[in-house]
């Protein structure tokens, strides 16, 4: 089976897609109600890399690609003058553009800024996810109000 749990489709098989996205609403409920009910206990599943370690840019660059699909949404959290664009750092120091540069500029060169890269900033991501969520419910329903 190929990546993400999408079976491949033989020749003259008709995808059904009705399935995948049940699937994808599926996972995608799970999650909600564990930042709702439960926030705690939210975890991200990151890959791993051939050598062991985490590699955290495959999940971060689609939360990434997530926001821009509803950029009109997430726009205020971009804006480095709002106070909770912080929440995103931990996950955007992982991405890189569409040219393979680093989405928050170049980092500060040298061992310590390595080291916190690789092997502390990934932390507060499970911090910053119920943040994001919270924040999101709140903006979300005041919208309707």
């Amino acid at each position: 089976m190929p990546a993400h749990g999408v079976a491949a489709r033989r020749p003259g098989q008709r995808l059904c897609y009705r399935s995948q996205f049940a699937s994808v609403a599926r996972i995608q409920n799970r999650i909600n109600e564990t930042l709702f009910d439960r926030p705690q206990d939210y975890a991200s599943r990151f890959a791993t890399k051939p050598s062991g370690g985490i590699d955290l840019r495959p999940w971060c660059q689609g939360f990434s690609a997530a926001i821009n699909l509803n950029i009109k949404k997430w726009k205020s959290l971009l804006d480095l003058n709002n106070p909770n664009h912080g929440l995103l750092l931990p996950i955007l120091i992982y991405c890189v553009d569409k040219k393979g540069r680093p989405v928050l500029g170049k980092p500060r060169p040298g061992p310590d800024t390595a080291h916190f890269i690789e092997h502390e900033a990934y932390k507060d991501i499970a911090l910053v996810i119920p943040a994001l969520r919270e924040l999101h419910y709140v903006t979300r329903y005041d919208d309707r109000e």
